[in-house]
């Protein structure tokens, strides 16, 4: 199925958590996805994306744990990209920004 990817407002919950509804479709409650899938429904809906994380050395584990809210994502230099999702993975916060690809 093809969706209409559009940017909406980023509310991040009390722990700085957020995911675009639509890709939260997607995602169905699933903790991993393989690329294979992923990259899959990208191309079916005619987006990019490309990742942001959080540096390590700007957070102290034992006080700050899976809070990440006081995280800002800097943005990824270019038009058009917007929020997917702003989640912690084994490798740290990250994240997901999407746009639409060019001529799409």
């Amino acid at each position: 199925m093809i969706i209409k990817f559009e940017a909406v407002p980023v509310e991040r919950d009390q722990y700085g958590y957020w995911t675009h509804p639509e890709y939260e479709k997607f995602c169905d409650g699933r903790e991993s996805i393989s690329s294979e899938e992923f990259n899959s429904w990208m191309v079916r809906n005619g987006l990019e994306w490309r990742t942001e994380y959080r540096d390590e050395d700007d957070i102290d584990p034992s006080v700050d744990g899976y809070d990440i809210s006081a995280w800002q994502p800097s943005g990824i230099k270019g038009d058009g990209w917007f929020v997917g999702s702003i989640h912690d993975t084994e490798d740290g916060a990250v994240c997901i920004w999407l746009r639409k690809e060019a001529g799409k």
